[in-house]
């Protein structure tokens, strides 16, 4: 009974606690460019969790893509 109760209150509670978060992606010729521009998708009082940038070939140049993942969650 205690599980059952469990893990109705898991599949309840999970998708709650995972909707405060989102991604933010963008490209750019340098990792601070990119960096910067995902940054600027990020809403206002959010706090970045995690920033990974990748290196794209293109031709004779590289260029960035950053994706950062953000927590939204109102601390009000």
């Amino acid at each position: 009974m205690r599980f059952t109760a469990l893990l109705a209150a898991m599949v309840l509670i999970a998708p709650h606690a995972s909707a405060n978060q989102g991604k933010a992606s963008a490209q750019g010729p340098t990792e601070e460019f990119a960096t910067a521009q995902a940054m600027r998708l990020v809403p206002k009082g959010a706090t970045i969790t995690d920033t990974r940038c990748t290196s794209i070939d293109v031709g004779f140049e590289s260029r960035y893509k950053c994706t950062l993942t953000y927590d939204n969650t109102n601390k009000n």
